[in-house]
């Protein structure tokens, strides 16, 4: 089997509600369909979903590399994910959206070829997945008002978005831990708006309020503090803008400076290194978490047959499936609040609209 054309089927997704967090608000996202076709009739389709302060590139520079590499990439098997991973790193050393495109794809064809499942080809056997839901930032009775929503909804994992004054930080907590206590487990994500000093301040606050995990406290680059904040906080610490790829897992695992690294495809290049950081985490005694920047149903479900075939990933983010107004992408999984289970479809599962298969 070889690859005859990579197709870009440029999109977008609307957040049915802005999403405020510590850097910027989040209304929209733009998003590519990767389509792989081959000579043997088998279609994959995966997501390049580029967030510009986060992954470093945009729509325009998917588009433009993806077209470098869709001429490299020409003739090659795409089940030798391997070599296919090979070639688009000799020639971009980033750009991670557009190579987690087709690394998704590829990975699609390959399920697809085997008759099997996404989840059940990468040697899972569960279909079953346990997300959060994120709640952005505002003032502390519309957070709780929306952590109740959710609640409401079957979800029983809130993930609330933080990383402003330290103070009202801790006010927003403190309104959603009186509103939803007992019936949703809470952790927190700071998106690098908090200092050193603020954080182990606001920890101990944030422990006696339930608080399972503080994701990204302080700066990316900051690993020295991420470093003492593990050591001086009674609650877990999550990396996510810190780790995009395998040298930052094992720095972050060499330095002891995180309990958890949040993988997202988007930001690594797709579950070929995802699987590589899992390792890392798994070999170091980290967990991992599976995360996404807003990708739509087809990013998600490529997350989440990843997550049911690791045991390594311990804690599921993906909700943007949950928050984004979008028809482009539809089915692969059945949910009950955050509760899901993948089809047992071949590949991925999901139909794109406007697509024959």
């Amino acid at each position: 089997m070889v690859i005859t054309d990579i197709q870009f089927l440029v999109t977008g997704f609307r957040f049915e509600e802005p999403m405020k967090v510590a850097f910027a608000t989040i209304t929209d996202m733009d998003s590519c369909i990767v389509k792989i076709l081959t000579d043997e009739g088998i279609t994959g389709y995966g997501e390049a979903a580029p967030l510009p302060f986060v992954t470093g590139d945009n729509l325009g520079t998917v588009l433009a590399v993806g077209k470098d590499l869709r001429d490299a990439l020409l003739g090659m098997d795409p089940r030798a994910i391997g070599a296919v991973h090979r070639v688009m790193d000799r020639l971009y050393a980033g750009n991670g959206a557009v190579k987690a495109g087709i690394d998704i794809a590829c990975y699609d064809i390959a399920a697809k070829a085997a008759g099997v499942p996404l989840y059940k080809y990468l040697g899972g056997d569960d279909p079953h997945i346990h997300s959060d839901v994120t709640i952005g930032i505002d003032a502390p009775e519309k957070m709780a008002e929306k952590a109740l929503e959710w609640v409401g909804k079957g979800f029983d994992i809130l993930k609330v978005k933080l990383g402003e004054d330290v103070r009202t930080d801790l006010e927003r907590m403190c309104a959603i831990h009186e509103a939803v206590s007992g019936k949703a487990r809470l952790r927190i994500d700071a998106n690098q708006g908090w200092t050193v000093k603020d954080t182990l301040w606001i920890s101990s606050e944030l422990a006696s309020l339930g608080v399972e995990l503080i994701e990204q406290p302080v700066a990316a680059g900051d690993f020295d503090g991420l470093q003492e904040i593990r050591m001086h906080t009674p609650i877990l610490i999550a990396a996510d803008e810190s780790c995009h790829g395998i040298r930052d897992a094992m720095r972050l695992a060499s330095m002891r400076a995180a309990d958890v690294i949040n993988i997202k495809l988007m930001k690594c290049g797709g579950i070929y290194p995802a699987i590589k950081i899992a390792a890392i985490c798994e070999a170091a005694g980290l967990t991992c978490m599976i995360g996404c920047m807003g990708e739509s149903a087809l990013g998600n479900l490529a997350g989440m047959h990843l997550a049911a075939a690791l045991d390594i990933i311990r804690e599921v983010d993906l909700d943007s499936v949950y928050i984004l107004a979008q028809e482009k992408v539809s089915g692969g999984f059945d949910h009950r609040g955050g509760k899901a289970v993948l089809w047992d479809a071949p590949g991925i599962g999901c139909t794109v609209k406007g697509e024959s298969e």
